[in-house]
This record gives C-alpha cells, sequence and structure tokens, in this order.
C-alpha cells in the first residue's frame, strides 16, 4: 500500500524542517537578540504546518467534528436503520451540547446525513455520511468531508 502525500503537506514538512534548523541555530549562537530572531523566525516557519494540521484534522480542535465523526465510526454493515437512528440519538441526544445532523435523504436503499453547521458557524454545510442500505441493512458507508 503506498501513501501519496498532498503537496501541501510537503510544504508544511518543509516549514518544520525550517523550523528545527532554526531552532538549533538559535540555541548555538551566542547573541540574545539574533537568537531571538532566530526563535521568532522559527516559530513563524512552524505556522504553516500548524494550519495544515487544524485543515487535515479538525476533529483534534472542533468537538462538533469530534461527535460526528464518533457518529460515523459507530456505524458498522449489518446494522439496521433502527439501530443507527439510535446511534444518532446517542451521539445527539435532544438536550445535548451539539445540534443534530440534519437527515437529507431517506428511502429504501439509503440514509445520508449532513453535519448541521449550528448556531454561529457558517461552516461545515456539506460534511455528509452516505449509508448504503440493502434488507433494511447498513451494506457500505461513506464519509464525505466538506
Amino acid at each position: 500500500m503506498s501513501v501519496q502525500l498532498h503537496p501541501i503537506h510537503w510544504l508544511a514538512l518543509f516549514g518544520l524542517v525550517i523550523t528545527l534548523v532554526l531552532l538549533v541555530g538559535a540555541f548555538r549562537c551566542r547573541g540574545k537578540v539574533l537568537k531571538a530572531l532566530l526563535v521568532m523566525l522559527g516559530l513563524a516557519s512552524a505556522a504553516p504546518a500548524a494550519l495544515v494540521v487544524m485543515v487535515s484534522y479538525p476533529e483534534w480542535i472542533d468537538p462538533r467534528f469530534r461527535v460526528y465523526k464518533d457518529f460515523y465510526t459507530a456505524i458498522e454493515p449489518g446494522m439496521s436503520r433502527s439501530d443507527v437512528k439510535a446511534l444518532l440519538e446517542k451521539h445527539y441526544p435532544e438536550s445535548g451540547a451539539r445540534s443534530r445532523p440534519t437527515i437529507f435523504l431517506e428511502d429504501e436503499s439509503s440514509l445520508n446525513f449532513f453535519m448541521h453547521p449550528e448556531a454561529g458557524h457558517t461552516e461545515p454545510n456539506c460534511e455528509g455520511i452516505l449509508l448504503k442500505i440493502e434488507n433494511d441493512r447498513v451494506t457500505a458507508k461513506t464519509y464525505s468531508p466538506d
């Protein structure tokens, strides 16, 4: 199995290497002004990596994504439609802090959810869980990021 990194990940990795070089240089130099400058440049060069992590793994930062992905992970092939709706209730209780995902398509062959953006947020508006249903059982699931 081969893993390919998106070019933005390579840029972030390059930024981390530059950060490491600058910080090592900062600890090896003697001048206080140069040391402070190298530390500031090192921290600034780490910013792209931090942004890539925030965009690539929003569930590490935003609890809305964490709960939604936990809901997705809990859905297993073979579950009935009522089991999935019970999981929805478990992860998104009526009196809970998170707004429930919207069911945007429910028929005999599918059950699809959109993540609710919640009050004060306009994004995500297209994060989806797509379930394929046969004989009232989940046969396949797909996570569709925003």
